[in-house]
């Protein structure tokens, strides 16, 4: 009995159901080597300067190796469109201590085929600090790139998405 279970499922263990990461169907507009530019608002530059240091720590961390300068099969433009930093929570004296820091990024992708694609993507990250606490230079850059972390990887499940339909 035993060994007829295992002859029926041994086939499905090596053919399996065809799964492919979600990086094999990325690839197919985005290639190995991509090309990352986060533009600046000359309206806003303080914040948009935040913002271009978020979010290319977070294409570094999201990208890795496939980050590159010249002779690159993709590029990436990435415009940060509008940020928050909003109070969510406050203690028992009225003190902020919970806050949520939203991140919209314009994408246009040029991908190795050579063609235009237009994103818009939104991320969010909420987080705590000690009540009487401020918030930081450096609390704000760490707020801003977990939010644009978070929008980067909805934009590579849309490319996965888009990338299968090919």
């Amino acid at each position: 009995m035993i060994l007829k279970k295992l002859l029926f499922f041994f086939p499905f263990i090596f053919i399996a159901c065809g799964y492919k990461p979600s990086v094999d169907y990325q690839n197919k507009l985005l290639g190995n080597q991509i090309k990352t530019v986060v533009n600046i608002d000359v309206k806003n530059p303080r914040e948009t300067i935040f913002l271009k240091d978020a979010v290319n720590d977070a294409v570094y961390s999201l990208l890795g190796d496939n980050v590159c300068y010249n002779n690159c099969s993709s590029t990436l433009i990435i415009k940060p469109s509008f940020s928050s930093l909003d109070v969510l929570d406050y203690d028992k004296n009225g003190y902020p201590v919970l806050y949520r820091s939203k991140v919209v990024l314009n994408i246009t992708l040029k991908d190795k085929n050579s063609k235009i694609r237009n994103y818009t993507v939104s991320g969010i990250y909420d987080f705590r600090i000690e009540s009487q606490s401020i918030v930081n230079d450096e609390t704000k850059l760490n707020a801003y790139k977990n939010a644009s972390i978070n929008a980067l990887n909805k934009f590579f499940a849309i490319l996965a998405k888009d990338g299968a339909e090919l």
